[in-house]
């Protein structure tokens, strides 16, 4: 772990109560074919410094992307300037450090052994089987990979020490299909940090599947309509409405469950819980504040169980943070988030649960979220595509269409959820879920 002791020495010098110091070191590489030809290629490796400190009863903060002799001079000033502007009374604090932390190791060493030359080669090889693989694939819009790793370091003046390190990779492929005078386009991604697990066959196979099954596909009636939700529909509207579950948005009076603490608010068939401690590529055993994290119940069979708090949030309420201060960058102010969502799955397969709405629509995606939804009231106007479910099974395609409805309506409708979870890239594991009615605006 880095030396930070100077940090120490000179902020206790400077009269600071407390100092806190938060490290990230990322590195990214990605790249894309498009033609056969590369046509992009990028590596990124960046460190940066962030840092609080209490003066005076205030908290200050410092950045910096620089890191050498003359940095903690630098910070320690700063911080106390920043301080001295501050003119709210807030309470603040800097945490002392959990009792016990729980480790999981997250990072693959392997990945990065992985040739860059083996990586672009799978592009190669996605490329030439996604034109092999239907002679309604006319184009191929693109395919690429990433791959990123992250250090965190986090220690403070109380002498807490704590370090995290993950890693991952995601490929990407969009092709184009064409039947007369009809286009569509279709894409996926895969997510993982062990290389070994990407089948190029089964990915090919899923983005042709998901551009040709769009074929034929227009408007249906306007009507209300049973409906099952995909899993990338579910995580959208699920993260959406997750963030009135944050105790910030409770105290300004945003929250769309401000006062419903403990009560029955979505259906019984719900049960929405953040794991953190989880055993994949979104471990966290830590906030960005350094309070150890647990798993946690948000919902429990449609009962709001808690808010998500961060330490000044919890000051505000008089109650123990929940673990959730997270920071979007080192330079950003600490804020409350959550990650490492999970959908609790019912026993029921995707299959049967269409079976068993017998008629109605499936959405497998919606977009405009963030211009088609009222935050204060969870109402929502989005554009869908999709499929007609008739005699239980899928039908005709439909595109074009807009769906509406409300945000805690959606979960309240809940009569089924499927057993088929997706592990997405914003972290969220969800199912597919039947829903008693979403009005569906077409023709």
């Amino acid at each position: 772990m880095m030396k930070l002791n100077k940090y120490f020495e000179l902020a206790k010098e400077a009269n600071i109560e407390a100092l806190e110091i938060y490290i990230v070191r990322n590195y990214s590489l990605g790249f894309s074919l498009f033609h056969g030809e590369i046509d992009s290629y990028t590596t990124n490796d960046s460190i940066s410094l962030g840092a609080r400190g209490i003066f005076n009863g205030k908290m200050g903060y410092a950045y910096s992307e620089k890191i050498d002799k003359t940095t903690p001079e630098f910070i320690v000033k700063n911080i106390v300037e920043n301080a001295k502007n501050i003119t709210n009374d807030n309470k603040v604090t800097i945490f002392e450090g959990s009792k016990k932390y729980k480790k999981f190791n997250c990072y693959n060493k392997e990945l990065d052994l992985v040739p860059v030359e083996e990586k672009l080669n799978k592009l190669y090889e996605i490329e030439r089987k996604l034109k092999e693989s239907d002679e309604r694939i006319t184009e191929i819009g693109g395919v690429g990979y990433e791959e990123a790793r992250s250090e965190t370091i986090l220690a403070n003046s109380y002498g807490l020490k704590l370090s995290e390190k993950s890693n991952y990779y995601v490929f990407f492929a969009e092709a184009v299909a064409k039947d007369g005078e009809e286009t569509k386009t279709g894409y996926k991604t895969f997510l993982e940090s062990d290389f070994s697990k990407f089948d190029v066959d089964k990915f090919v196979n899923d983005v042709k599947d998901n551009t040709i099954k769009q074929l034929g596909g227009k408007p249906c009636k306007s009507k209300n309509y049973r409906a099952v939700l995909a899993p990338r529909v579910v995580s959208s509207l699920m993260t959406a409405m997750l963030n009135s579950t944050i105790a910030e948005e409770v105290q300004k009076h945003s929250s769309l469950f401000e006062g419903k603490l403990n009560t029955q608010v979505l259906s019984k068939k719900i049960t929405i819980s953040e794991k953190p401690l989880a055993h994949n590529i979104f471990f966290k055993g830590f906030d960005d504040e350094g309070v150890a994290t647990y798993n946690k119940d948000i919902f429990k069979n449609g009962v709001l169980k808690t808010f998500l708090y961060n330490l000044e949030t919890a000051l505000k309420d008089g109650v123990e943070t929940t673990g959730n201060g997270y920071r979007s960058s080192s330079k950003s102010p600490v804020g409350t988030g959550f990650s490492n969502i999970f959908l609790k799955p019912g026993k029921i397969s995707e299959e049967d649960m269409i079976s068993k709405v017998k008629n109605g629509i499936y959405i497998d995606s919606i977009t405009g979220l963030h211009a088609g939804l009222n935050a204060q009231s969870g109402n929502f106007s989005l554009q869908a595509t999709g499929f007609i479910i008739r005699d239980g099974k899928i039908a005709e395609p439909v595109n074009l269409i807009t769906v509406a409805s409300n945000l805690v309506k959606v979960f309240q409708d809940v009569t089924m959820v499927a057993n088929n979870v997706e592990l997405l890239t914003n972290a969220t594991s969800v199912p597919s879920i039947a829903i008693k009615s979403i009005m569906v605006s077409g023709n």
